[in-house]
Parts: C-alpha cells; sequence; structure tokens
C-alpha cells in the first residue's frame, strides 16, 4: 500500500510543520500508511501552527474508462470545520502549493466528498466520478490536510488502502 517506492506518489509539504509522511504509526494493512506528522515519526500534529500540505497520486485513465471508483480507509479527528482532509481530483498539469487551499477554480478539479474529520476509527469511503476530459490521460488524486492554529483534538489525518477502479456498470 504505502512504500515509497512508488514514481508518481509524492508530497506537498514544503516547509510546513504538519506534513504527510509514510510510516507505521498507525495503518490498518498491513503495516505502513500515509498521515501527518509534527515530529516524522508519530500520527500527532501541533495545534497552534497553520497548515495545508498535500500528498497525490497520478494514474493513467485508459480511453474506454467513463466511471472510476476511488475507495481508501480514513481516520482523523481534527478540529470539524478547521482541521480537516479533503480528496481531489484533478488534471496533471496541477500542482498544488503548501500553504495553499485547493479549489475547483485554481485546479480545475473536483472534490470528492466533503471534509473529513472526527473520525476516531479507519473508517472505508468509497466514490465513484466521471473521468470526462481526461480519459486517455494522466490525472492526479490529491490528499489534502488542513488545520487552522485555533485548536484541535489529536489525531489529525492518516489513510491506508487508497484504491482505483475502473466502474464497469455504472
Amino acid at each position: 500500500n504505502f512504500d515509497g517506492t512508488d514514481p508518481v506518489f509524492g508530497f506537498v509539504n514544503g516547509t510546513m510543520v504538519n506534513k504527510w509522511m509514510i510510516g507505521s504509526d498507525t495503518f490498518l494493512s498491513p503495516s505502513k500508511s500515509m498521515y501527518i506528522s509534527n515530529n516524522n515519526l508519530e500520527n500527532l500534529y501541533t495545534l497552534n501552527s497553520a497548515t495545508t500540505v498535500h500528498a497525490y497520486r497520478e494514474f493513467s485513465i485508459p480511453t474506454d474508462v467513463f466511471e472510476i471508483e476511488l475507495s481508501f480507509d480514513f481516520k482523523g479527528v481534527g478540529d470539524g470545520n478547521n482541521d480537516y482532509m479533503r480528496v481531489w481530483f484533478v488534471p496533471l498539469d496541477f500542482d498544488p502549493t503548501p500553504g495553499t487551499l485547493i479549489t475547483a477554480a485554481n485546479s480545475g478539479g473536483v472534490q470528492l466528498g466533503g471534509n473529513f474529520s472526527r473520525i476516531s476509527e479507519f473508517t472505508n469511503y468509497a466514490f465513484n466520478f466521471i473521468s470526462g476530459d481526461l480519459r486517455g490521460n494522466v490525472g492526479k488524486i490529491l490528499f489534502e490536510w488542513r488545520n487552522n492554529a485555533s485548536g484541535g483534538t489529536q489525531p489529525p489525518a492518516a489513510v491506508d488502502n487508497v484504491r482505483l477502479k475502473k466502474v464497469t456498470c455504472p
């Protein structure tokens, strides 16, 4: 799942205190997950340090694929509308900026689901989305963590078992 060897997978953390990383502090299976950390080890975040960071995975969309299912396991408590994770489907040429929230206008992308927070145990989520103009091209799935430095509750976001698959019978 997350072994850090995938060449089309990366983090956009910049100099933020709270950063995406791959580790074994928390996971569902088999032994690692991707999570926010303020110390490059534990799934903890600094509550009084504003952060917006991104993790992405590039993927090719065959020309015959019209609908895709994204599923993943998530946990993270955070602070409701202030500290949360969001998931985006964006074109390959969109490069997020640490400290800047993604929007449909600045990315050309589509947000999948709402703000993910207040989930203390790993929970599976699945979303179907239309591949649209990206058929036959490469796109990105982006995981965005945001906290606003006004408090919150540990732990921050953790993601495991990310899967993309073609929807064969929409």
